[in-house]
């Protein structure tokens, strides 16, 4: 493994998941590491140690690789799949990404149960086979990529389909309500402005209905005036004058709502039937959706100092190099590359020197924003700032090294390169600043052995 590769050596991060995780070795399927909630999904004991298991035995009680296993396809890209395990009798969506894991090549798997989703999912797409537009709209959530894009073509959808003046999306989040996605016909006016920040409680009836995974059906809001008068008021204020919402629930949580607006009434009953199924395959996308952003998160992010890593530099340049060549704006580069991390690994042991990394990446931090720092070796931190003003941009630079200069036990080489838009090549100036950074290296160890001698 190439020193400049990142590797995770804690992966305590994962503990924190809520959803099952796991490491594999991507080229002997063993097991690296599970997470908590991945013990409590094997019945293993905290220090149970599983250490050499192969995945395919402890997780599909299997004898031999899985077919459909993503290590069986020489690709770093993400792995994300449905599918029944036989050995736990559930259903999980499959999320993976390649990572580097204490020095090997690995995989990290999240497992999304989504067997209760399944099961009713089932059972009512069964019942309500004779309805086409349930299977057309599930498809469009399925087949666009972005969530937020399927949820509005969902919306659609199911709107013109049912007649409806609106289709709403609101997140509940602290006792409050916001509509995050909205259609309404032609002819009709949005509303999305009214619909942000409501307070729940003025949906008192509705929240222990949609907590129990039942719709909400509201023939007539007129009918509320005398004995719901908050709830009445509310409806009326968003010129609602019939509706049906169904639930999203992640983890038991009301996580939002979906709103049918406004509809025949003939078309009641039967929305009442289609929302709860979609409401389903909705929280089960933003399940999957929200797995999705933390392996992404896990993949372009250092672990154990929180700043950018290798693979994040990589692909930024790419980004960065293209804005550059449509509209050339100022670049500055920093290089920081520890001194004397191997002497402190030798003598002190690697958590001293990781340590030292973390004091390091932490005095860079005061000064510029994390994510214009990288982590692209071992001991080694990038910085890339565009568009700064050289003033500022060297201003910084002074700071930086003053205070990394008065910080205990750290010693660095630095090397920059600043370029004013002329045009040059992102790599072009990143190389300038790192050769900088390595003459000062050779600089300082030749001064350490002049010294000794």
């Amino acid at each position: 493994m190439s020193s400049e590769e990142k590797d995770y050596q804690d992966a305590s991060l994962f503990d924190h998941f809520q959803e099952s995780a796991y490491i594999v070795d991507r080229d002997n399927y063993q097991i690296l590491y599970i997470n908590q909630a991945g013990r409590r999904l094997l019945d293993m004991g905290p220090d149970e140690d599983c250490s050499g298991q192969h995945c395919y035995a402890l997780l599909r009680g299997s004898h031999q690789p899985c077919m459909a296993c993503s290590l069986q396809h020489s690709t770093d890209e993400p792995f994300d799949k449905e599918f029944y395990n036989e050995h736990f009798k559930k259903h999980f969506k499959v999320v993976d990404a390649a990572i580097r894991y204490q020095g090997h090549k690995a995989r990290l798997v999240m497992y999304v149960d989504i067997t209760a989703a399944t099961k009713q999912r089932h059972e009512l797409e069964t019942a309500l086979q004779a309805e086409a537009v349930l299977n057309e709209t599930v498809q469009i959530l399925y087949a666009e990529p972005e969530l937020d894009k399927a949820l509005d073509l969902m919306l659609a959808h199911m709107g013109l389909y049912l007649q409806a003046e609106r289709c709403l999306i609101l997140n509940v989040e602290g006792g409050l309500m916001s509509c995050t996605h909205e259609w309404f016909r032609q002819g009709a006016e949005s509303n999305k402005g009214q619909c942000q920040d409501l307070p729940v409680r003025d949906l008192e009836r509705w929240e222990g209905t949609l907590l129990r995974h039942n719709n909400v059906l509201v023939p007539d809001s007129s009918l509320l005036a005398e004995t719901y008068p908050e709830e009445y008021a509310l409806l009326t204020r968003l010129k609602i004058e019939n509706c049906v919402a169904a639930p999203i629930l992640i983890r038991d949580h009301l996580a939002g709502i979906v709103v049918i607006v406004n509809l025949p009434a003939k078309e009641l009953d039967g929305a009442s039937m289609m929302l709860l199924t979609l409401s389903y395959f909705i929280a089960t996308s933003m399940v999957a959706d929200q797995s999705r952003q933390l392996l992404e998160k896990a993949s372009y992010s250092d672990i154990m100092t929180g700043v950018a890593n290798r693979n994040a530099f990589i692909r930024d340049i790419e980004s960065m190099q293209r804005s550059l060549d449509l509209q050339p704006v100022p670049v500055g580069v920093i290089y920081f590359d520890l001194n004397g991390l191997k002497a402190v690994n030798d003598q002190q042991g690697h958590r001293a020197g990781d340590r030292l990394i973390m004091r390091l990446a932490d005095a860079i931090s005061l000064f510029f924003r994390k994510q214009e720092i990288y982590r692209t070796g071992g001991d080694e931190f990038v910085i890339l700032c565009l568009n700064m003003p050289e003033p500022q941009f060297e201003e910084r630079l002074a700071r930086v090294v003053d205070h990394i200069a008065s910080v205990s036990a750290l010693s660095v080489s630095v090397g920059y390169a600043w370029d004013e838009g002329s045009g040059a090549s992102l790599q072009k100036i990143i190389a300038v600043a790192d050769a900088k950074m390595y003459e000062e290296k050779k600089a300082y160890y030749k001064e350490r052995r002049c010294s000794r001698d």
